[in-house]
């Protein structure tokens, strides 16, 4: 299964439609056509909170299909863990925000995910401990449109010196939060793949 961020909805490409059951306003399709995408956009794009549950046999084909309309753009980032279990937060453009970042050509995606934790937050001292979901957002830029994959990463950090955000990247605080202050702060300011991957 396939979940693309539009804003606060989702596109699912999956081949059993209760994968998505968790959305409680869908529109199910069981087909997919590349020459669809304009419909899709402005489904999302409108007043309707309806998300968009594509059920096709071959969910990995119809969704190469889909990457194909897009520029696509890679970025790795992480979700950070200390030793006393809190999680390591951006705060960008006024939302929560796990620290992530494009990948440079040539970079291995380990690398990237590491170097825009320690730009973004000021922080060293990063271990990967294993990588998890990706996760698919589109938005577009310049009137074209971005498909962005990021890699994800659960990491680990003795570091305890201060953390610096990195003002020119529009984050103006980088915090450790407890399980408490997610559920009282993040989660109700921040984007729907972060949700996701909490």
């Amino acid at each position: 299964m396939y979940k693309v961020f539009v804003n606060e909805k989702v596109i699912c490409f999956t081949n059993n439609e209760e994968n998505c059951n968790q959305f409680e306003q869908k529109l199910v399709l069981h087909f997919f056509s590349i020459e669809y995408i304009h419909f899709l956009f402005l489904l999302l794009n409108g007043e309707d909170k309806k998300n968009i549950v594509i059920v096709v046999t071959d969910y990995e084909v119809a969704f190469k299909k889909f990457q194909k309309y897009f520029k696509i753009i890679r970025a790795a980032g992480g979700i950070v863990s200390n030793k006393n279990n809190e999680k390591l937060f951006i705060y960008r453009l006024d939302k929560w925000d796990f620290p992530k970042g494009k990948v440079e050509k040539g970079e291995e995606i380990k690398t990237a995910a590491i170097r825009e934790v320690e730009e973004e937050c000021g922080i060293t001292d990063l271990t990967i401990l294993k990588q998890l979901q990706d996760t698919y957002h589109v938005y577009s830029f310049k009137d074209q449109l971005i498909l962005k994959q990021t890699y994800w990463f659960e990491l680990t950090s003795s570091y305890s010196g201060e953390l610096v955000p990195q003002l020119e990247e529009d984050i103006t605080k980088v915090e450790w939060l407890t399980d408490v202050d997610i559920e009282n702060k993040v989660l109700a300011n921040t984007y729907a793949s972060i949700k996701e991957l909490l």
